[in-house]
């Protein structure tokens, strides 16, 4: 077995992460940072990195009471109106994760029952984990959701489907059910979510936009084995470092 093939695995905890490169001293100013910021920092050093916003996020079936965990797009942070319910989580650097899904996912069924929810966010440049866990939220256009009817939340529904890539419209678009069994398209898909004038088409019914309204945020960052918990209670985020 060759020498990377040995390293491969024999890589640990205190393996991961460390490079030539690092220097734990300048990581300290940023541990006294809110989770929100040391995520912001942790962004920007990975922005380059193709796949760096993609996140998994775990749901509880309420069946069986077993997690189930799948990757989603992060679509950025929501921002809030000040007198806007959620406006407590949204201020000047909005704390709501944006996501979105499919109404027809198993994963929208299962947070309609069990709404809390837990997403893990890994930054392999930076050796960083983010642990974000608080509660789903779903707008979308059947007036199903509690939401639905915000004006705010309508447009920011609107605003992420013409923002969306035409790949990612047309799979939306599509009339096949996730997760059923496999059958051939019945009907044309506007290509690229357009129509002839090449103007976007309206987002479809079951297209939602996804939220996660955090309540509890656990951070490992591995290169000096630092960690953090914040914790929303009453209005308010408390900081605590703890053992790695």
């Amino acid at each position: 077995m060759s020498s990377n093939n040995n390293e491969a695995f024999g890589v640990g905890q205190i393996d991961i992460g460390q490079h030539d490169d690092d220097n734990e001293n300048s990581w300290d100013h940023e541990s006294r940072k809110s989770w929100r910021e040391l995520l912001e920092i942790s962004n920007n050093r990975s922005r380059k990195i193709r796949g760096s916003n993609y996140v998994q996020i775990a749901t509880v079936d309420p069946q069986t009471k077993t997690p189930r965990c799948r990757c989603v797009v992060f679509r950025g942070f929501q921002d809030m109106p000040t007198d806007h319910p959620f406006a407590s989580f949204a201020g000047p650097s909005s704390c709501i994760l944006r996501m979105c899904t499919d109404n027809r996912s198993q994963k929208v069924q299962q947070a309609v029952q069990e709404p809390t929810a837990e997403v893990v966010w890994w930054f392999p440049k930076t050796s960083e984990q983010y642990r974000i866990r608080g509660e789903l939220l779903f707008v979308g256009g059947e007036g199903k959701f509690q939401y639905d009817d915000d004006e705010h939340l309508k447009m920011a529904r609107k605003q992420l489907w013409g923002n969306m890539s035409d790949t990612a419209r047309e799979s939306f678009l599509e009339d096949s059910v996730p997760g059923q069994a496999f059958s051939p398209a019945q009907q044309a898909v506007p290509v690229g979510g357009r129509d002839e004038d090449g103007k976007v088409v309206p987002p479809p019914n079951h297209f939602l936009l996804m939220l996660l309204k955090p309540s509890h945020v656990d951070y490992l960052r591995l290169t000096n084995q630092y960690r953090q918990v914040d914790v929303y209670d009453n209005g308010h985020w408390s900081s605590e470092r703890v053992n790695p």
